[in-house]
């Protein structure tokens, strides 16, 4: 009798090994399929009545708008510098740098506290909008004509996803920030 009672609880044994094989292999063709849908997380925000995004990857800190302290002999798109728990960062504007229609700050403007290639820098914003995901097959090319920023510093934008929305400019962050017309006045 102890022999019967072993063998149901073998195949119970042997229906758990097979569950759990199957469980393994679904979660493995799933990984499979998330690897294979390419894209990239963006934070994405607002200046003027254009709406941008960059690689969520940069972002260290986001800040209401401290007393920022102006610099003499620096060019206008750099707002000054502000004491980060220590650190003294560097704020940027732009909507000066691109040539933007200039609003005074309001509750909604933030600086978000970028590090690219250990260059840490903020950028003020309009408002903050949200953290998405965007597939990379979506990216369309753009000129900059469509916008009043140089072609040089914009990865392409995303095609607005419901009637009503405004597209979605995907500044490159790097070649931004390593532009010598960031310190040019």
């Amino acid at each position: 009798m102890k022999e019967a009672d072993k063998e149901p609880k073998q195949l119970s044994l042997d229906q758990m090994l097979k569950e759990l094989r199957e469980e393994y292999w679904k979660s493995v063709s799933e990984a499979r399929e998330e690897e294979a849908r390419e894209g990239v997380e963006l934070f994405t925000f607002w200046l003027g009545e254009e709406r941008y995004g960059i690689d969520l990857i940069y972002c260290r800190h986001l800040l209401k708008v401290p007393k920022i302290v102006r610099l003499p002999q620096i060019p206008e798109h750099i707002l000054g510098v502000f004491n980060l728990r220590g650190e003294i960062v560097p704020a940027l504007d732009l909507r000066r740098l691109f040539g933007m229609k200039i609003s005074p700050p309001s509750e909604n403007s933030r600086l978000l506290v970028v590090e690219v290639k250990e260059i840490m820098i903020a950028l003020f914003l309009d408002w903050i909008d949200d953290i998405i995901f965007m597939e990379l097959k979506e990216l369309q090319p753009i000129s900059g004509k469509e916008t009043g920023v140089p072609a040089q510093y914009l990865k392409g934008y995303f095609p607005p996803a419901s009637e009503g929305e405004r597209m979605l400019i995907y500044l490159d962050l790097e070649q931004l920030l390593a532009s010598e017309k960031l310190i040019e006045s």
